[in-house]
């Protein structure tokens, strides 16, 4: 359970910060990314390809803004709570949901901006007892010219506590 109670972390609900600055989309970085995923494509690796298919520049594969978690490309003072201190327990917080909406896509040669909102919290009862707690949260990126480029959600649930192994 979070340490504020239900109605106060409601009250939290549409405060925005900035959370992601200077996220480049680097021509290296999208070959690395592409890799990891196992995605063999050739508009992530080759400009040429890229601009055959229509791009502009190579484009970055969907969930490429997934780096944008790494301390490097984080807002000063900001962690993976978004800067938003709910007062859940890291040790119980499991990823729920992601999804991605986009303008367009992040190209190589873009420098992406986020701006994280939380968006909804609530609480319901889990499968195997106790509550579990939601926390919505909604990052628009911008490039460098202030154009939106795309929407990420995320869900973030804090469980009532460690699941013991032998529950089904």
């Amino acid at each position: 359970m979070p340490r504020d109670s239900l109605a106060e972390l409601q009250s939290r609900v549409g405060g925005s910060r900035k959370t992601v600055e200077g996220l480049k989309i680097e021509a290296g970085k999208v070959k690395e990314f592409a890799r990891a995923i196992k995605d063999d494509n050739p508009v992530f690796y080759d400009e040429e390809v890229a601009q055959e298919r229509g791009h502009p520049a190579i484009p970055a594969p969907l969930t490429f803004t997934r780096t944008a978690y790494f301390p490097r490309y984080r807002a000063s003072g900001i962690g993976l709570d978004f800067g938003f201190d709910l007062g859940m327990d890291p040790e119980y917080i499991v990823h729920g949901e992601q999804s991605y909406e986009f303008s367009r896509p992040a190209y190589v040669g873009d420098t992406l901006t986020g701006v994280t909102t939380f968006r909804d919290v609530y609480q319901r009862d889990g499968s195997t007892g106790g509550e579990m707690t939601f926390a919505v949260f909604e990052t628009e990126y911008r490039d460098q010219h202030g154009d939106h480029v795309l929407t990420e959600q995320a869900t973030r649930i804090e469980t009532d506590g460690a699941i013991d192994e032998d529950d089904p």
